[in-house]
């Protein structure tokens, strides 16, 4: 008998450890289930932000091959202003030339 009550204490003693330790595991596996939970929120919004990063790095390449064509654009320009005023600052130094030396030969045809 005595023997029989002891089993029977003991076996109500570790069916209590055993609902208190599936309690616990329920716990756990909440806890576990709201960690996977978030950890599949944050790879979605890490999906997104690296979506939203490549948009952002392809606009910034686009927008640093307009700048770079738009430089060499400008540059073109300028050369070509450049070129422009070159030949007309040539004409002008050969026509002053030419003026200055029809200058001369008035003075020398009044001085004759």
């Amino acid at each position: 008998q005595e023997e029989k009550k002891q089993l029977t204490l003991k076996v109500e003693e570790l069916e209590r450890k055993l609902e208190s330790t599936s309690a616990q595991n329920i716990e756990f596996l909440q806890v576990i289930a709201k960690r996977e939970e978030s950890i599949h929120q944050c790879q979605l919004r890490l999906e997104e932000k690296s979506r939203e990063c490549s948009s952002l790095a392809r606009q910034l390449e686009m927008a640093i091959e307009d700048a770079k064509r738009q430089v060499e654009q400008a540059r073109e320009r300028a050369v070509s202003r450049e070129r422009v005023a070159q030949s007309k600052m040539l004409d002008l130094e050969t026509q002053l030339s030419r003026n200055k030396t029809e200058l001369n030969q008035l003075h020398r045809s009044k001085e004759d």
